[in-house]
């Protein structure tokens, strides 16, 4: 008998919540049942290596690694059949269910629960492939308890951090062999009846960021001067195209430059024959986490503030060594830090710590950088809200747009950390980790809200398996 439809936007919801709960126990129910299809159909082991630093050039996806069980060549067919699947899709099904269940355990455990939904589960599987044991290991350790909200930046950014961590000589010669790699091209068979053709880069980071950095003022400085002249204003992307034509010729480049910045338009570098004294316009600022095993030497890995990812600290001696890069010391910001202003504007070292608190815009599920968001008074500043770090946070503009106008409600638990209210009901845990959905089953749960104030995970519904406890050390193997 269906369910009869309403249109009450709280029930709606609700049926949503419910549906998606029944799918989330089907599909780990599959997936264990893939690993428990490999069980059933063994095959004897064939000797491997211990795990590549990348993937193994003999096994690129990853199907005889020798930390997972092996299973029989015709095993996948019957059961992608079932499913109405490829039997290499099945072959993957069953390739990542075992690297789970083998090689992250922690993580295995929480998808048994319905804590982590598979297909995040598969998403961690796929990067360690090929991957030594000890990477696999620091992955299931750190990635465990935030698992069902890890995105694959994040991922992405923490298996290159494993690796610089554990096998930076294998990931310093990756890099070595990247800068043989660079490139400029320009793509002639892309030119079009307009004359509109197409090219690539491939550089070191920074180098990127500067040319980047250079367009949009050049861009700035083009914008300025189609309205003194009484043209159309192109768009930015247009402007920055126009740009790339403009640094072609360098002392047009610069000449535009220094009139945009009111420096002039005499050359040089310094010093003598009627020269100025020029600034570098290449800058760096960096966001160093310094700790005491930094200091010591102890730490070869050093973290990227501006894109919140790991970096071989000799990486970050070669960008601060730079003789064209002007280098800025900025004083220590300490996260713990608290300062109270009664003007509304979020300036300087608030700003930046607020941005470093929260890394993203702290609506639910939500993941663009905080320093491309608008910095919202939690309590509204008119209201008697502080402009301070505790009530602070940055929202992307869409959201800050849900939250002032849309019912959205959000309340600090603690510095970094928001629990957030729907207009229907729900509710959702939010801190640099991700979210979690701490929405209770009724309203008058109370041991439902204490989850959402503490971050507890939430109980596993009907039909999912709750593991007993076991040692985080202990882990299975062939």
């Amino acid at each position: 008998m269906s369910t009869p439809v309403t249109s009450e936007p709280r029930a709606m919801i609700a049926r949503v919540r419910r549906v998606r709960a029944a799918a989330v126990t089907a599909e780990v129910e599959l997936f264990v049942l893939a690993a428990e299809w490999a069980d059933a159909h063994p095959e004897v082991a064939v000797p491997h290596p211990a795990g590549c630093a990348g993937p193994c050039p003999d096994d690129p996806e990853g199907f005889s690694d020798p930390l997972i069980p092996s299973w029989s060549w015709s095993a996948a067919a019957p059961l992608g059949a079932a499913l109405g699947r490829t039997t290499h899709a099945a072959r993957l099904l069953i390739r990542d269910a075992l690297i789970v269940r083998h090689r992250l355990p922690r993580i295995w455990a929480r998808v048994l629960a319905c804590q982590v939904e598979p297909w995040r589960a598969r998403r961690i599987a796929k990067a360690v492939v090929g991957r030594p044991r000890d990477v696999s290991d620091w992955l299931d350790d750190h990635l465990a308890p935030v698992a069902h909200t890890v995105g694959p930046q994040v991922l992405d950014r923490l298996v290159d951090e494993a690796m610089l961590r554990l096998h930076p000589e294998e990931r310093e010669q990756a890099q070595l062999d990247e800068l043989d790699r660079r490139h400029a091209t320009l793509h002639p068979d892309s030119i079009n009846d307009s004359a509109i053709a197409e090219m690539t880069l491939r550089a070191d980071w920074k180098d990127l960021a500067d040319f980047d950095r250079t367009l949009s003022q050049v861009a700035a400085a083009l914008a300025d001067l189609d309205r003194l002249a009484g043209l159309p204003g192109d768009s930015l992307d247009v402007r920055r195209a126009r740009a790339v034509g403009i640094l072609a010729d360098p002392a047009q480049a610069l000449a535009l430059l220094d009139e945009a910045q009111g420096t002039g338009g005499t050359g040089g570098t310094g010093g003598t024959g009627g020269t100025v004294d020029r600034p570098l316009r290449k800058r760096i600022q960096l966001v160093l986490h310094v700790t005491p095993d930094h200091l010591a030497g102890r730490d070869p890995v050093a973290r990227n503030g501006t894109l919140g990812r790991a970096e071989l600290d000799q990486t970050v001696r070669d960008w601060c060594g730079r003789t064209d890069t002007h280098l800025t010391v900025l004083p220590v910001l300490d996260l713990a830090d608290h300062t109270t202003t009664e003007a509304y504007e979020v300036r300087g070292r608030t700003r930046e710590r607020v941005d470093l608190i929260a890394g993203t815009c702290v609506f639910p599920w939500c993941a663009r950088p905080a320093r491309r968001c608008d910095h919202d008074h939690v309590v509204p500043h008119e209201g008697g809200g502080s402009t301070c770090e505790c009530n602070l946070a940055p929202l992307c503009r869409h959201h800050h747009r849900l939250k002032t106008h849309a019912g959205w409600r959000y309340t600090p638990v603690e510095t970094g950390r928001w629990l957030w209210s729907d207009p229907h009901g729900q509710q959702f845990l939010r801190d640099h980790t991700g979210t979690l959905d701490v929405t209770p089953h009724e309203p008058t749960d109370r041991g439902q809200h204490r989850r959402a104030a503490t971050g507890s995970p939430p109980t596993a519904p009907p039909g999912c398996r709750v593991p007993a406890a076991r040692s985080p050390g202990v882990r299975s193997s062939r």
